[in-house]
Protein backbone atom coordinates (compact mmCIF):
# COMPACT_ATOMS: atom_id res chain seq x y z
CA UNK A 1 0.00 0.00 0.00
CA UNK A 2 1.24 3.51 -0.80
CA UNK A 3 1.03 5.93 2.13
CA UNK A 4 1.99 9.60 2.46
CA UNK A 5 2.82 10.86 5.97
CA UNK A 6 2.86 14.52 7.00
CA UNK A 7 3.76 16.00 10.36
CA UNK A 8 6.26 18.22 12.09
CA UNK A 9 9.71 16.59 11.85
CA UNK A 10 8.41 13.35 10.39
CA UNK A 11 11.03 13.46 7.64
CA UNK A 12 13.96 14.01 10.05
CA UNK A 13 16.26 11.03 10.55
CA UNK A 14 15.63 10.80 14.31
CA UNK A 15 12.08 12.12 14.50
CA UNK A 16 9.81 10.32 16.99
CA UNK A 17 7.04 10.57 14.40
CA UNK A 18 9.22 8.71 11.94
CA UNK A 19 9.76 5.87 14.42
CA UNK A 20 6.02 5.80 15.18
CA UNK A 21 4.68 5.96 11.63
CA UNK A 22 7.02 5.84 8.66
CA UNK A 23 9.50 3.15 9.75
CA UNK A 24 6.92 0.72 11.22
CA UNK A 25 4.81 0.99 8.06
CA UNK A 26 7.89 0.31 5.92
CA UNK A 27 8.69 -2.61 8.26
CA UNK A 28 5.30 -4.04 7.31
CA UNK A 29 6.14 -3.72 3.61
CA UNK A 30 4.24 -0.55 2.72
CA UNK A 31 5.61 2.21 0.49
CA UNK A 32 5.84 5.33 2.64
CA UNK A 33 6.68 8.90 1.60
CA UNK A 34 7.10 11.67 4.19
CA UNK A 35 6.29 15.28 3.29
CA UNK A 36 6.38 18.54 5.22
CA UNK A 37 3.20 19.69 7.02
CA UNK A 38 2.32 22.38 4.49
CA UNK A 39 -0.52 22.55 1.99
CA UNK A 40 1.90 22.75 -0.94
CA UNK A 41 3.95 19.74 0.21
CA UNK A 42 0.88 17.60 0.89
CA UNK A 43 -0.66 18.52 -2.47
CA UNK A 44 2.61 17.63 -4.21
CA UNK A 45 2.78 14.29 -2.37
CA UNK A 46 -0.79 13.39 -3.29
CA UNK A 47 -0.35 14.35 -6.95
CA UNK A 48 3.09 12.78 -7.32
CA UNK A 49 2.52 9.45 -5.53
CA UNK A 50 -1.27 8.92 -5.71
CA UNK A 51 -1.36 7.22 -2.28
CA UNK A 52 -4.22 5.19 -0.92
CA UNK A 53 -3.82 6.82 2.52
CA UNK A 54 -2.62 10.18 3.83
CA UNK A 55 -1.62 10.23 7.53
CA UNK A 56 -1.48 13.69 9.12
CA UNK A 57 -0.18 14.42 12.62
CA UNK A 58 -1.88 17.74 13.42
CA UNK A 59 0.28 20.54 14.81
CA UNK A 60 0.35 24.32 14.93
CA UNK A 61 0.89 25.66 11.45
CA UNK A 62 -0.23 22.52 9.62
CA UNK A 63 -2.94 22.86 6.94
CA UNK A 64 -6.51 23.37 8.04
CA UNK A 65 -8.51 20.13 8.17
CA UNK A 66 -10.92 21.47 5.54
CA UNK A 67 -7.94 21.89 3.17
CA UNK A 68 -6.94 18.30 3.84
CA UNK A 69 -10.45 17.14 2.99
CA UNK A 70 -10.44 19.10 -0.28
CA UNK A 71 -7.03 17.75 -1.31
CA UNK A 72 -7.81 14.11 -0.49
CA UNK A 73 -11.25 14.28 -2.09
CA UNK A 74 -9.63 15.42 -5.32
CA UNK A 75 -7.06 12.59 -5.23
CA UNK A 76 -9.38 9.86 -3.93
CA UNK A 77 -7.18 9.33 -0.86
CA UNK A 78 -8.30 8.21 2.61
CA UNK A 79 -7.33 10.92 5.12
CA UNK A 80 -6.20 9.85 8.59
CA UNK A 81 -5.65 12.27 11.48
CA UNK A 82 -3.28 10.67 13.99
CA UNK A 83 -3.30 12.25 17.45
CA UNK A 84 -0.19 11.53 19.51
CA UNK A 85 -1.83 12.95 22.61
CA UNK A 86 -0.37 15.15 25.35
CA UNK A 87 2.11 12.74 27.00
CA UNK A 88 5.20 13.73 25.02
CA UNK A 89 5.62 17.49 25.29
CA UNK A 90 7.50 18.17 22.05
CA UNK A 91 5.26 16.05 19.81
CA UNK A 92 1.94 16.49 21.58
CA UNK A 93 -1.36 17.04 19.81
CA UNK A 94 -4.50 18.76 21.04
CA UNK A 95 -7.77 16.91 21.61
CA UNK A 96 -9.88 20.06 22.01
CA UNK A 97 -10.89 20.14 18.33
CA UNK A 98 -11.47 16.42 17.95
CA UNK A 99 -15.09 17.04 16.97
CA UNK A 100 -13.93 18.99 13.94
CA UNK A 101 -11.36 16.32 13.06
CA UNK A 102 -14.07 13.65 13.09
CA UNK A 103 -16.15 15.73 10.69
CA UNK A 104 -13.39 16.52 8.20
CA UNK A 105 -11.08 13.49 8.24
CA UNK A 106 -12.09 10.03 7.05
CA UNK A 107 -10.47 8.44 10.10
CA UNK A 108 -9.11 9.73 13.41
CA UNK A 109 -6.87 7.89 15.88
CA UNK A 110 -6.33 8.77 19.55
CA UNK A 111 -3.83 7.23 22.00
CA UNK A 112 -5.90 7.85 25.12
CA UNK A 113 -8.50 5.33 26.29
CA UNK A 114 -10.52 7.91 28.19
CA UNK A 115 -10.77 10.14 25.12
CA UNK A 116 -11.70 7.15 22.99
CA UNK A 117 -14.45 6.12 25.40
CA UNK A 118 -15.76 9.70 25.55
CA UNK A 119 -16.14 10.00 21.78
CA UNK A 120 -17.09 6.38 21.11
CA UNK A 121 -20.61 7.25 22.21
CA UNK A 122 -20.89 8.96 18.82
CA UNK A 123 -19.84 5.73 17.11
CA UNK A 124 -16.45 4.37 16.18
CA UNK A 125 -16.85 4.31 12.41
CA UNK A 126 -14.30 7.11 12.07
CA UNK A 127 -12.56 6.82 15.44
CA UNK A 128 -9.84 4.32 16.42
CA UNK A 129 -7.71 3.77 19.50
CA UNK A 130 -3.99 3.58 18.70
CA UNK A 131 -2.14 3.43 22.00
CA UNK A 132 1.54 4.37 22.45
CA UNK A 133 4.14 1.76 21.56
CA UNK A 134 7.79 1.26 20.56
CA UNK A 135 9.55 0.37 17.31
CA UNK A 136 12.19 -2.16 18.46
CA UNK A 137 14.28 -2.20 15.24
CA UNK A 138 15.07 1.49 15.77
CA UNK A 139 16.71 0.64 19.10
CA UNK A 140 18.37 -2.67 18.29
CA UNK A 141 21.79 -1.23 17.42
CA UNK A 142 22.47 -0.27 21.02
CA UNK A 143 25.89 -0.95 22.50
CA UNK A 144 25.56 -3.14 25.62
CA UNK A 145 27.70 -2.24 28.62
CA UNK A 146 28.03 -2.98 32.31
CA UNK A 147 24.91 -1.65 33.99
CA UNK A 148 25.40 0.89 36.74
CA UNK A 149 23.19 3.48 38.44
CA UNK A 150 20.01 5.02 37.14
CA UNK A 151 18.60 7.52 34.68
CA UNK A 152 15.88 9.94 35.77
CA UNK A 153 13.73 11.58 33.10
CA UNK A 154 11.68 14.71 33.73
CA UNK A 155 12.03 18.48 33.90
CA UNK A 156 13.31 20.38 36.93
CA UNK A 157 10.06 21.41 38.58
CA UNK A 158 10.19 21.86 42.40
CA UNK A 159 8.86 18.41 43.29
CA UNK A 160 11.26 16.68 40.92
CA UNK A 161 14.20 18.72 42.18
CA UNK A 162 13.47 17.72 45.76
CA UNK A 163 13.23 14.06 44.74
CA UNK A 164 16.55 14.16 42.87
CA UNK A 165 18.27 16.05 45.68
CA UNK A 166 17.34 13.20 48.02
CA UNK A 167 19.20 10.79 45.73
CA UNK A 168 22.29 12.83 44.94
CA UNK A 169 24.47 10.82 47.31
CA UNK A 170 24.12 7.80 45.03
CA UNK A 171 26.74 7.12 42.38
CA UNK A 172 26.08 7.19 38.64
CA UNK A 173 22.97 9.37 38.84
CA UNK A 174 21.99 10.67 35.38
CA UNK A 175 19.20 13.17 34.71
CA UNK A 176 17.54 13.95 31.37
CA UNK A 177 15.22 16.95 31.13
CA UNK A 178 15.08 20.73 31.01
CA UNK A 179 16.20 23.13 33.72
CA UNK A 180 18.68 20.92 35.58
CA UNK A 181 21.81 22.69 34.36
CA UNK A 182 20.72 25.84 36.19
CA UNK A 183 20.69 24.12 39.59
CA UNK A 184 23.60 23.62 42.04
CA UNK A 185 23.26 19.84 42.13
CA UNK A 186 26.14 17.42 41.71
CA UNK A 187 24.47 15.33 39.03
CA UNK A 188 25.32 14.32 35.49
CA UNK A 189 22.94 15.93 33.00
CA UNK A 190 22.28 14.05 29.77
CA UNK A 191 21.39 16.06 26.68
CA UNK A 192 18.84 14.70 24.16
CA UNK A 193 20.40 11.89 22.14
CA UNK A 194 19.54 10.23 18.81
CA UNK A 195 17.81 6.86 19.11
CA UNK A 196 20.82 4.48 18.87
CA UNK A 197 22.81 6.50 21.42
CA UNK A 198 19.77 6.83 23.65
CA UNK A 199 19.29 3.07 23.50
CA UNK A 200 22.92 2.51 24.52
CA UNK A 201 22.45 4.92 27.42
CA UNK A 202 19.34 3.06 28.58
CA UNK A 203 21.10 -0.29 28.24
CA UNK A 204 23.88 0.95 30.52
CA UNK A 205 21.81 1.77 33.59
CA UNK A 206 20.17 -0.47 36.17
CA UNK A 207 16.95 1.50 36.37
CA UNK A 208 15.00 4.26 34.62
CA UNK A 209 12.95 6.53 36.87
CA UNK A 210 10.12 8.54 35.35
CA UNK A 211 9.59 11.78 37.28
CA UNK A 212 6.45 13.91 37.20
CA UNK A 213 5.52 15.98 34.16
CA UNK A 214 6.26 19.69 34.58
CA UNK A 215 3.48 21.57 36.36
CA UNK A 216 3.45 24.25 33.65
CA UNK A 217 2.74 21.60 31.04
CA UNK A 218 0.05 19.94 33.18
CA UNK A 219 -1.62 23.36 33.42
CA UNK A 220 -1.35 23.93 29.67
CA UNK A 221 -3.01 20.63 28.77
CA UNK A 222 -5.42 20.75 31.74
CA UNK A 223 -4.52 17.23 32.81
CA UNK A 224 -2.56 16.06 35.83
CA UNK A 225 0.44 13.77 35.63
CA UNK A 226 -1.74 10.99 37.09
CA UNK A 227 -4.00 11.22 34.02
CA UNK A 228 -1.19 10.83 31.51
CA UNK A 229 0.21 7.72 29.88
CA UNK A 230 3.75 6.40 30.16
CA UNK A 231 6.51 8.41 28.51
CA UNK A 232 8.35 7.16 25.44
CA UNK A 233 11.41 6.60 27.63
CA UNK A 234 9.68 3.78 29.49
CA UNK A 235 8.85 1.94 26.25
CA UNK A 236 12.38 2.48 24.93
CA UNK A 237 13.94 1.23 28.17
CA UNK A 238 11.83 -1.93 27.95
CA UNK A 239 13.15 -2.63 24.43
CA UNK A 240 16.71 -2.90 25.83
CA UNK A 241 15.63 -4.80 28.95
CA UNK A 242 15.94 -1.92 31.42
CA UNK A 243 13.26 -1.83 34.14
CA UNK A 244 11.41 1.40 34.93
CA UNK A 245 10.13 2.93 38.14
CA UNK A 246 7.08 5.14 37.53
CA UNK A 247 4.37 6.80 39.57
CA UNK A 248 1.37 4.52 39.98
CA UNK A 249 -1.59 5.68 37.90
CA UNK A 250 -4.37 4.10 35.77
CA UNK A 251 -2.28 4.00 32.58
CA UNK A 252 0.46 1.80 34.09
CA UNK A 253 -1.33 -1.59 34.45
CA UNK A 254 -2.83 -1.11 30.98
CA UNK A 255 0.69 -1.43 29.57
CA UNK A 256 2.86 -3.40 32.03
CA UNK A 257 2.14 -5.60 35.03
CA UNK A 258 3.37 -3.83 38.20
CA UNK A 259 5.88 -5.91 40.11
CA UNK A 260 6.57 -8.25 37.19
CA UNK A 261 7.26 -5.87 34.29
CA UNK A 262 7.54 -2.44 35.93
CA UNK A 263 8.06 -0.89 39.37
CA UNK A 264 5.72 1.79 40.76
CA UNK A 265 5.89 4.39 43.49
CA UNK A 266 3.02 6.27 45.08
CA UNK A 267 4.72 9.60 45.79
CA UNK A 268 8.01 11.25 44.84
CA UNK A 269 8.76 11.27 48.56
CA UNK A 270 9.01 7.46 48.40
CA UNK A 271 12.00 7.48 46.05
CA UNK A 272 14.69 8.11 48.67
CA UNK A 273 13.74 4.88 50.45
CA UNK A 274 12.57 2.77 47.51
CA UNK A 275 15.39 3.34 45.01
CA UNK A 276 18.23 1.98 47.22
CA UNK A 277 16.18 -1.15 47.89
CA UNK A 278 15.68 -1.77 44.19
CA UNK A 279 19.32 -1.15 43.31
CA UNK A 280 20.38 -3.58 46.03
CA UNK A 281 18.66 -6.47 44.22
CA UNK A 282 20.24 -6.88 40.75
CA UNK A 283 18.44 -10.17 40.15
CA UNK A 284 15.02 -8.58 40.66
CA UNK A 285 15.97 -5.67 38.40
CA UNK A 286 17.04 -8.11 35.69
CA UNK A 287 13.87 -10.17 35.99
CA UNK A 288 11.59 -7.14 35.73
CA UNK A 289 13.63 -5.78 32.83
CA UNK A 290 13.29 -9.06 30.97
CA UNK A 291 9.58 -9.10 31.72
CA UNK A 292 9.26 -5.58 30.31
CA UNK A 293 11.14 -6.62 27.16
CA UNK A 294 8.88 -9.63 26.63
CA UNK A 295 5.75 -7.54 27.09
CA UNK A 296 6.74 -4.61 24.89
CA UNK A 297 7.89 -6.77 21.97
CA UNK A 298 4.83 -9.02 22.25
CA UNK A 299 2.11 -6.41 22.72
CA UNK A 300 3.34 -2.86 22.29
CA UNK A 301 5.09 -2.29 18.97
CA UNK A 302 4.14 0.28 16.37
CA UNK A 303 4.16 -2.37 13.67
CA UNK A 304 1.42 -4.21 15.57
CA UNK A 305 -0.57 -1.01 16.04
CA UNK A 306 -0.45 -0.15 12.32
CA UNK A 307 -1.07 -3.71 11.22
CA UNK A 308 -4.29 -3.84 13.24
CA UNK A 309 -5.34 -0.39 12.01
CA UNK A 310 -4.78 -1.27 8.34
CA UNK A 311 -6.33 -4.73 8.55
CA UNK A 312 -9.56 -3.67 6.74
CA UNK A 313 -7.49 -2.64 3.71
CA UNK A 314 -4.67 -5.20 3.82
CA UNK A 315 -6.10 -8.70 3.58
CA UNK A 316 -2.79 -10.39 2.85
CA UNK A 317 0.01 -8.49 4.64
CA UNK A 318 3.69 -9.17 4.08
CA UNK A 319 3.90 -10.79 7.52
CA UNK A 320 1.09 -13.26 8.02
CA UNK A 321 -1.07 -12.89 11.07
CA UNK A 322 -0.18 -16.42 12.19
CA UNK A 323 3.54 -15.80 11.81
CA UNK A 324 5.44 -14.95 14.96
CA UNK A 325 7.46 -11.75 14.69
CA UNK A 326 10.93 -12.08 16.20
CA UNK A 327 13.16 -9.08 16.75
CA UNK A 328 16.80 -10.00 16.44
CA UNK A 329 19.44 -9.45 19.13
CA UNK A 330 17.84 -8.91 22.50
CA UNK A 331 18.27 -12.04 24.60
CA UNK A 332 22.00 -12.56 24.21
CA UNK A 333 22.87 -8.86 24.24
CA UNK A 334 20.71 -8.16 27.27
CA UNK A 335 22.31 -10.93 29.27
CA UNK A 336 25.71 -9.37 28.54
CA UNK A 337 24.42 -5.94 29.43
CA UNK A 338 23.12 -7.17 32.73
Amino acid sequence: MRIVVSGYGVDASDSPLRSRIADPLRFLGHEVVAVAPTEAAIKWGLNRYCPEILVVVPSAGSPDRSKIRTLTAESGTVSVCMHTGPTEVKVSTDFTELDDDLREYDLVTVPDRDIFEEYSTLGTYRLSLMEPAAHPPALMDFVPSTRAGMLLIGDANPANVDAVASLDHLEDLLVMGEGWSELPLEITIVEPLPLPDRASLLAGVDLLIELETALSYQSAIRRSHLELGLSDGVYEAAVVGTPSLVQGRPAVPQVFTPGDEIFVYESLNDLSDLVPLLLADPKELRNVGEGAWSRVTADHTWAQRWRAFLEPWVSDPEIGRDEEIRYSSPTRSLSKAS
